[in-house]
């Protein structure tokens, strides 16, 4: 038969890894900055690094909660790591919409030159 002594110290030890992780647990999401978002999703281009950096100061302002912002970037670190910014950003427009948030920065996925325009434009 276990006794009361067992039982306490079980308590006692469920207690402190309550406690623990509840003052620690957003230890790591603190410490997001521009830079560790940009390596850490693989950001290629300059204007992938500059929406990285526009994410950030979006949440700074408070315009950006926090919750969308981590549960975005968890979400891209599960993927490919060719493929995490994709998913981050994705993640991140569509969690803005569900949740009414207004994040007007956007990458452009595409390039808008495309070279045969010219050979269809009039010449001059």
């Amino acid at each position: 038969m276990l006794s009361r002594c067992f039982f306490f110290r079980l308590a006692l030890l469920g207690l402190v890894t309550a406690c623990g992780s509840a003052l620690f647990a957003n230890d790591a999401e603190t410490t997001l900055t521009a830079d560790v978002l940009a390596k850490t999703l693989y950001a290629k281009t300059a204007t992938e690094k500059k929406y990285c950096e526009s994410v950030i100061a979006a949440r700074d302002a408070k315009i950006l909660p926090n919750r969308i912002l981590y549960s975005a970037y968890r979400y891209a670190m599960k993927k490919d790591k060719d493929r995490r910014f994709t998913y981050f950003q994705t993640a991140l427009t569509k969690s803005c919409k569900e949740a009414g948030v207004v994040f007007p920065v956007a990458v452009p996925t595409k390039t808008s030159y495309n070279p045969f325009t010219f050979f269809l434009s009039p010449f001059k």
